[in-house]
């Protein structure tokens, strides 16, 4: 009888690793199992590797995000008064709220989003006018 196939016992004799590729592939229960057993080797779900990839935001969705705080750029009743003006929109300077700090000799026509209260008695004490823009607040 003609042998077609040699065994593979036999071809493999003499090698490190005979037939399982790396030496750490011999090793427990899950490098026992073929290609259907994929998942149980240890890797998990291969979709998961795509979620975090393309969807990261679809991850660890807990609790809730906590709308941010706008923040308002304040300017000093003191500042106002060194600037020599007599009518000063702050909106156009960048600033939203007047602070009540300092002292103010000369009336004064300021807009703003937003006045302390009393930085509006002071400004109104002085003659000027404290005059709110709407916006959003």
């Amino acid at each position: 009888m003609v042998l077609r196939h040699k065994r593979k016992i036999t071809k493999k004799r003499g090698m490190r690793t005979p037939g399982t590729g790396n030496t750490k592939n011999k090793r427990g229960k899950g490098s026992r199992m073929g290609n259907p057993h994929k998942k149980s080797k240890g890797g998990g779900s291969r979709n998961f590797l795509h979620l975090v990839k393309y969807m990261p935001e679809k991850l660890h969705k807990r609790g809730f995000k906590r709308p941010n705080r706008k923040k308002y750029k304040a300017i000093n009743l003191s500042e106002l008064e060194k600037m020599g003006e007599t009518e000063i929109n702050l909106l156009a300077l960048g600033y939203h709220k007047v602070l009540g700090k300092g002292k103010i000799t000369k009336p004064l026509k300021i807009k703003a989003l937003m006045f302390s209260k009393t930085a509006k008695d002071k400004i109104e004490k002085a003659g000027g006018q404290a005059i709110e823009i709407g916006g959003n607040k």
